[in-house]
């Protein structure tokens, strides 16, 4: 009897990490998505304008 507790506890314990991970790597790929995003729109950005253009501000 003792053996099949901590048999079940065991199983649900892994379920439970299981699904834990798979979160995290859900979350993973979406922070993987954001930052492609994001280093796209910085090339986006760059390629707009070349700071070397810019005036510098008064206080220079």
């Amino acid at each position: 009897m003792k053996m099949e507790e901590r048999l079940a506890y065991t199983e649900a314990l892994l379920d439970d990490s299981c699904r834990t991970v798979n979160a995290l790597q859900d979350a993973v790929a979406a922070l993987q998505d954001q930052i492609r995003i994001l280093a796209v729109r910085q090339g986006e950005i760059s390629a707009v304008r070349d700071l070397r253009d810019e005036t510098p501000p008064p206080h220079y």
